[in-house]
């Protein structure tokens, strides 16, 4: 039941209305030219490229001043993502907005793609479109997720927390919209696109480009991402409870999402309380596999969530090793450590 924005959207209904790229970046001067050079080399032409430099230590300020003439450039004291998406937004001139990581880069025709997928789908409020993961060095190592879930998602969100999206510089956004959930919240824990892609939906269906146009860059940083701090992952599912009732509540619906639907929350507190329940490891287990059937989950998506969910609570102290190392890499250290037992016993 979203409450329907009237989008007066004169520019779309040009021929080429104006789209403003943001970059948020820190301390990645070393990627920065790449996502800089694959916005200027866009086919679409009609674009604002503005690079918001928060606070970096390392060699960014001097790659962004080699591209005098060619970008907007702001360089602000370190804020997070939000303030960065806040300040690049308030600059912005254009009718779409789409963000980029400092690290990623997109796909030559990604622009024109998302202006084509607005000016055709009038109702679209938010767009999201598939990735390719690469290396350090660019090299392709895999092909992400390229559908997602579209239209009326705002159900969703309020009977299960989540739906299908893309990552942030797979997102774009009518500019009209984005001026009815500002500012994004600025707390360092709390994540602008998390922000974004639990606000917007109630403004407006979203939409999907079922190709891959954005290259997500796999490094050191991102690697480590996993976290095994169980207090900060609750903390952040308590934050997206908390943006999707607050904007249900602004637009007038009386619907709630209840956290006790929330399967990767009650798989965390079993993590967190250290207690094994038979009864609690069958409810996740049903909570996540009727979620992951309504948002349409690919059945290796689905198989994924049930594993790592149902192992957490059903073995909650290897949650944290879980959590940490992802299912892939938990139970190869479990297959080394069995490989290791077998050969001290075999040598005794």
């Amino acid at each position: 039941m979203i409450k329907s924005l009237q989008l007066a959207e004169p520019s779309l209904s040009q021929q080429n209305p104006l789209v403003s790229v943001i970059i948020g970046n820190y301390n990645y001067g070393c990627f920065l030219a790449d996502a800089i050079d694959s916005v200027l080399q866009q086919t679409y032409r009609h674009f604002e490229l503005i690079v918001v430099d928060d606070g970096s230590t390392d060699n960014s300020r001097k790659v962004i001043e080699s591209y005098q003439g060619q970008l907007i450039a702001i360089f602000q004291p370190n804020g997070g993502q939000g303030e960065a998406f806040n300040v690049g937004i308030a600059k912005a001139q254009g009718d779409i907005i789409c963000f980029l990581d400092a690290d990623d880069y997109y796909h030559p025709d990604k622009l024109s793609k998302i202006v084509n997928g607005f000016r055709t789908h009038p109702g679209w409020v938010q767009i999201s479109h598939g990735r390719i993961s690469v290396d350090q060095n660019g090299n392709s190592i895999g092909l992400g997720s390229k559908t997602h879930n579209q239209g009326d998602v705002s159900q969703l969100l309020l009977r299960w927390g989540r739906y299908s999206m893309g990552i942030t510089s797979a997102l774009a956004y009518r500019r009209q919209v984005l001026e009815q959930v500002l500012p994004i919240p600025t707390m360092r824990n709390e994540a602008a696109d998390t922000y974004l892609t639990a606000a917007v939906p109630f403004y407006g269906e979203v939409g999907c480009i079922d190709k891959p146009l954005m290259f997500y860059r796999m490094h050191g940083n991102n690697l480590q991402a996993r976290t095994d701090n169980i207090e900060f992952l609750l903390e952040q599912r308590e934050l997206n409870v908390k943006y999707i009732n607050s904007t249900a509540a602004k637009v007038g619906l009386s619907d709630r999402f209840d956290l006790e639907r929330d399967a990767d929350y009650r798989s965390l507190q079993a993590v967190q309380q250290g207690t094994f329940s038979l009864s609690e490891t069958m409810q996740v287990i049903w909570l996540s596999l009727r979620e992951s059937i309504a948002i349409k989950r690919s059945p290796k998506d689905i198989l994924e969530r049930l594993l790592r969910r149902g192992l957490c609570v059903l073995i909650p102290r290897e949650g944290k090793s879980i959590l940490r190392l992802g299912l892939r890499g938990y139970f190869r250290q479990q297959l080394t450590q069995l490989g290791q037992r077998f050969n001290l016993v075999a040598t005794k």
